[in-house]
């Protein structure tokens, strides 16, 4: 046998189908909370009460199109276990969306074994897997649909192609996703706008058959309503940046966050329309793409699943455009940290990291499309704004550096080695005060509860803080994870400024921002530093008496340093960001 490229490919796609049945096989016994207390339950409802009786009743918060799917499971009881019965369903539309991505693969390659690659690289993706053979999930139901409208739209059936649409809603209301996409192509004349009608006709007839049955009409039609007020957090572990946002911003932010993220697409949308190149089929679905994944992106009150589309059409994307083929790959990272915590109760930090990839890939996609699209850089006007907010969000950046910093134990042990920090009065040597000030610095920036400093015991076991300082310590606690807080989030905005200033070709207007705000950071870090002085004077025995532990171990004189040490830290690093900065926009520029 030759063994040449299309032998590789061969062997390649046989490979990965191999893997994908053996992950399957081995995901679809797992079962989870959602199975347990949701899907399972649903399911026996049907069969044992009757399909019909309970069809007439809100016994799942799902959309009705997805409990008919369970209810024709049900007639698999006898020889098909309750929980795989469930995840065959999706396992079977995983099917679909694979033969809409090998057909509109093959659109492009219609010669060779690339488009059956593409539908096996999406059947052996791990959110694919995870989402329906070990997480039960109804996400490649809607998701098959969103192929098939994409794939009509690619071979001009826009009727056919708004009725695929139409079905994708009737079963999650996150297909809303496409209609950005889909307006575009209404501008550029592709789909009627009277087509967009059949959205909500094919979920009217969709819901028809539970409204026979007896469910009330308008129960049945705000299914979406009422699934959106069942959890009133910020963020669902999505991996955007609402997830860097306190939950107690939840009640003004989300009306923000759902206006802010209609006008930007809304503008998204106008520009793109506007462009005068010609949509082929590689532009359109780089546009397609784009809308599944910027709108989750923006969106508040996101899943961990709903980036799942632009998953699986970031891999359709790097067949038509070869160049951005590393897109899907920080996807599944993206999505795969996202989901992990839900499966497999892992650190949720993670799902920041999967954040910071996935605003690289969308950053890097937006790009490419305004370079396709001879596009001119971002309006002068926006770009100045958004360089001032640079600038503010600098000192920011700065104080909190600092601070990280200083709340470790390496600044402990510096200042115990200074030879004018006072003794203890009262016996602790400067090994044993090292190792409680160690710990109290350790609880301002962990995530234990008080019990953790209840259990702190000298050696003649009498408790190291007494209730006073537990309750004091608590407070600096939070106080602390604030300030942590607005860090990280002035971190993310100040990347997403570098990446805005990267696709909209203004990057040294972002530089001058930051330069600004290191001039900022020295001016403010003077006067806050000389009201100290003249205004203020550290007074610990107010909160404290002679004989607290708290004092032991943090004396005035070590506050004392605190504050000059970051001041120092603070003018130092403003300083030398602004004047390298000002070196950076000195040299000539290509």
């Amino acid at each position: 046998m030759t063994f040449n490229k299309d032998t590789a490919t061969k062997i390649l796609i046989i490979l990965l189908l191999f893997l994908s049945l053996v992950f399957r096989a081995i995901c679809i016994s797992h079962t989870n909370y959602d199975m347990t207390a949701h899907n399972v339950p649903w399911y026996l409802t049907l069969y044992q009460d009757g399909i019909a009786k309970s069809m007439a009743t809100e016994f799942a918060n799902y959309s009705p199109p997805y409990t008919y799917f369970l209810a024709l499971a049900t007639f698999t009881h006898d020889f098909i276990p309750p929980l795989t019965a469930i995840k065959l369903i999706p396992m079977c539309f995983d099917v679909l969306a694979a033969f809409f991505i090998y057909r509109i693969a093959k659109l492009k390659f219609r010669e060779g074994y690339l488009p059956i690659l593409a539908a096996a690289i999406y059947f052996t993706a791990p959110t694919v897997i995870l989402n329906s053979a070990s997480w039960g999930q109804a996400d490649s139901l809607y998701t098959s649909f969103l192929l098939a409208c994409l794939y009509f739209v690619l071979t001009e059936r826009p009727f056919v192609s708004m009725l695929a649409l139409g079905m994708a809603f009737s079963i999650k209301a996150q297909a809303t996703f496409f209609l950005p996409f889909l307006a575009i192509m209404a501008i550029r004349k592709k789909i009627p706008w009277l087509y967009f009608g059949m959205m909500p006709l094919v979920y009217l007839i969709a819901i028809l058959p539970v409204v026979l049955l007896g469910r009330p009409f308008l129960d049945a039609l705000l299914i979406y309503k009422k699934q959106a007020v069942t959890y009133s957090v910020i963020s669902m572990y999505a991996p955007n940046g609402y997830i860097l946002i306190p939950n107690e911003w939840y009640s003004w932010l989300t009306p923000v966050g759902l206006i802010a993220t209609v006008i930007l697409l809304a503008c998204w949308v106008y520009a793109t329309s506007r462009s005068r190149i010609n949509f082929d089929d590689k532009h359109i679905i780089l546009i397609a793409f784009l809308s599944v994944a910027l709108a989750p992106f923006l969106l508040p009150k996101m899943h961990d699943r709903y980036f799942y589309p632009a998953d699986v059409l970031s891999i359709l994307l790097a067949f038509y455009w070869p160049v951005l083929w590393f897109i899907p790959i920080l996807y599944q990272f993206a999505s795969t940290s996202a989901i992990s915590i839900f499966l497999f109760d892992t650190n949720p930090s993670f799902v920041v990291i999967g954040f910071l990839f996935n605003a690289i890939a969308l950053a890097i996609v937006l790009r490419t499309q305004r370079l396709a699209e001879n596009r001119s850089e971002t309006n002068q006007k926006i770009s100045s704004a958004l360089s001032w907010l640079a600038a503010i969000l600098t000192p920011l950046i700065l104080f909190g550096i600092s601070i990280n910093l200083l709340l470790t134990s390496a600044f402990i042990r510096i200042e115990y080695a200074m030879p004018y920090i006072p003794a203890d009065p009262y016996g602790l040597n400067k090994s044993e005060r090292f190792q409680w000030a160690s710990q109290a610095i350790e609880y301002l920036t962990n995530n234990k509860q008080t019990q953790y400093l209840d259990r702190l015991e000298f050696e003649n076991g009498t408790p190291v803080f007494n209730d006073h300082e537990i309750i004091l310590m608590d407070n600096m606690k939070r106080s602390a994870q604030k300030i942590f807080k607005y860090w990280h989030m002035s971190l993310a905005a100040t990347f997403m400024l570098g990446l805005l200033a990267w696709v909209g070709d203004w990057l040294p207007k972002f530089r001058h921002g930051m330069r600004r705000g290191g001039w900022l950071t020295v001016a403010l870090t003077i006067i806050l530093g000389i009201a100290v002085i003249l205004f203020n004077e550290i007074n610990l025995t107010v909160y404290f008496q002679n004989t607290d532990t708290l004092l032991r171990l943090f004396p005035i004189r070590f506050w004392q340093d605190f504050f000059l040490f970051m001041a120092i830290s603070v003018i130092g690093s403003g300083s030398l960001l602004a004047i390298s900065l000002a070196k950076i926009e000195s040299m000539p520029q290509d």
